[in-house]
């Protein structure tokens, strides 16, 4: 496999990661009741090279969970350095999406630039149709129309029901996401659940409250929904926290491992409605 194509969509993947960390099973709309809207600010390295293209990778990352008065607005930007054995590829990349309070809706847009490809998609979805299906119709690049199969759910969607499955107890769920961000179709993410880990100390003495919840380890799989292979596109791991605060990620390609780590978080506020 070449390495630049491996590299780039798993860091154009990596800016939607923390979204994407939280998918999970669960019916019917998200009520995303006990989600704390937030700004996080994240470290990105490189944890593990199992190529010998890659040298090194630095940057940081900004995610946001914003409380909309008829939804919720998910934010990214993301910077990184990619040093390779012949050049150092500078990432950019910022992702906007607004997904409606009972989760059938949802408007995305995303640019992605690496060196001197850049790339951008934009459009909007749905779902809930009779039976239970949607759509999504991309605006750019233009006339692109996407199938979303039965139960397909959008980021926030995902995270409020992972968070309602954790704390049922469910240890093995999956589900059909749809992001947007790549301009690809959904995905099946299969989530394995952990125990419940306590809220840690010196987390909450570091960043505050917010990082002061209890949460559970959580390793999700990717696949492309009508694979047969039986090795993901990639994984993610993340503490992810009971309010929708994640500690720490990471994401796993065949070739690489990449590591965000939590080093500030502030509260957003209410909106007036």
């Amino acid at each position: 496999m070449d390495f630049h194509t491996t590299i780039r969509p798993a860091l154009r993947r990596l800016a939607l990661a923390l979204a994407l960390a939280l998918a999970a099973a669960g019916a019917g709309p998200a009520t995303a009741a006990e989600l704390a809207p937030h700004r996080a600010f994240y470290s990105l390295s490189l944890e593990k090279a199992r190529s010998e293209h890659l040298v090194d990778v630095r940057g940081v990352a900004v995610m946001s969970l914003e409380k909309a008065c008829d939804g919720w607005i998910v934010g990214h930007r993301l910077s990184a350095d990619l040093d390779t054995v012949q050049v150092v590829l500078k990432q950019e990349a910022r992702f906007t999406a607004w997904e409606s309070a009972d989760g059938t809706a949802y408007r995305f847009a995303a640019r992605h630039e690496t060196g001197d490809e850049r790339q951008a998609f934009r459009g909007r979805a749905r779902t809930g149709g009779a039976d239970g299906a949607g759509t999504a119709e991309l605006a750019e690049p233009a006339g692109k129309t996407l199938a979303l199969p039965p139960g397909t759910l959008f980021p926030v969607g995902h995270l409020a029901t992972l968070i309602d499955r954790a704390a049922a107890g469910d240890r093995q769920v999956s589900r059909i996401l749809f992001d947007g961000s790549d301009g690809q179709g959904p995905r099946l993410a299969v989530a394995f659940v952990g125990p419940r880990v306590e809220p840690d100390a010196e987390a909450a003495t570091r960043l505050g409250p917010l990082a002061a919840r209890p949460g559970w380890s959580v390793r999700i799989a990717f696949f492309p929904v009508k694979s047969r292979e039986p090795v993901p596109e990639y994984e993610i791991q993340a503490l992810q926290l009971d309010n929708g605060v994640a500690d720490h990620m990471v994401l796993d390609y065949a070739d690489f491992t990449l590591r965000l780590e939590l080093q500030k978080i502030e509260a957003l506020p209410a909106p007036v409605c």
